[in-house]
């Protein structure tokens, strides 16, 4: 079900998802590209920079899954505006490190903060668009992504000829907390998600049209293509384990889209606003 609020509105909160996105990737690349004055501040070899490189990373993927998680039972309102604080501001505080072990943890929670971009911003398009609305707003607001590091590189450049590198961190991540403004006065206060029975239903829910062509592309055709590149290279196409790997995921797709529509008659999501 989806929210019922005014069309300006719920592009104005596409518009929002799309400015935080730009935001959370100029702050990925800050990093990247104040390394240089940092290390060389601060006298990190090529070791210690790696570390510091993929510190952000550790966090970020483990907190995949348990965002996503949070996402589907939190309030999304205070949840995205939380983190996106906690990673403006760990961004922020950038600017007063003085050794690695503080440059790591606060780069682990500009990690932790920017892991809602995705599992957040996806959600709140599927509660406020039908879904056969929901390409374009999807698309706008992970375009926002590609254009933070295509305006963030440059500008952070900028920035930090001008200013120095720690500087740079605290105009980057301290005015970001602007944006909150706007999103705690735009997106609806009370933004929950329940689970309530289905309607009862007249027919039920069936595996899509085309799965019979989707099973013959993934069992037949598909191995097939490597049946024919290796009789041009001389090896034994339909025996190669890729080939019988494919057949068995078209057999478990069969059936996890058969499961998905049996789950689908077994719960309605309701996103009420209060």
């Amino acid at each position: 079900m989806i929210v019922a609020v005014s069309n300006a509105r719920r592009w104005g909160i596409v518009s929002l998802l799309f400015t935080a996105s730009l935001i959370n990737y100029l702050d990925r690349a800050t990093l990247a590209v104040a390394l240089p004055a940092i290390a060389r501040d601060l006298a990190f070899g090529p070791a210690l920079k790696g570390i510091l490189l993929s510190s952000f990373f550790w966090s970020y993927a483990a907190m995949q899954i348990p965002i996503g998680w949070f996402a589907d039972r939190l309030n999304l309102r205070w949840l995205y505006a939380g983190l996106f604080a906690l990673w403006s501001l760990a961004c922020g505080l950038t600017g007063f490190a003085g050794s690695l072990t503080v440059l790591v943890a606060l780069r682990m929670l500009v990690g932790v903060g920017e892991s809602i971009y995705l599992a957040g911003g996806t959600k709140i398009v599927a509660a406020f668009f039908a879904p056969a609305e929901r390409g374009l707003p999807s698309g706008l607001f992970d375009s926002g992504s590609r254009a933070g590091l295509a305006i963030g590189t440059p500008l952070v450049a900028w920035l930090i000829l001008r200013y120095g590198w720690r500087r740079m961190f605290f105009l980057v991540g301290f005015s970001a907390l602007l944006w909150l403004i706007p999103w705690l006065r735009i997106f609806p206060s009370g933004f929950t998600l329940t689970r309530v029975a289905p309607e009862p239903r007249t027919t039920e829910a069936s595996a899509p049209r085309d799965m019979p062509g989707f099973l013959l592309f993934r069992l037949l055709l598909v191995p097939a293509g490597h049946l024919a590149a290796g009789l041009s290279s001389g090896s034994a196409a339909p025996l190669h384990p890729q080939s019988w790997g494919l057949r068995l995921a078209a057999l478990f797709d069969f059936r996890r889209l058969h499961a998905s529509g049996r789950m689908d008659r077994g719960r309605v999501d309701t996103i009420r606003v209060g």
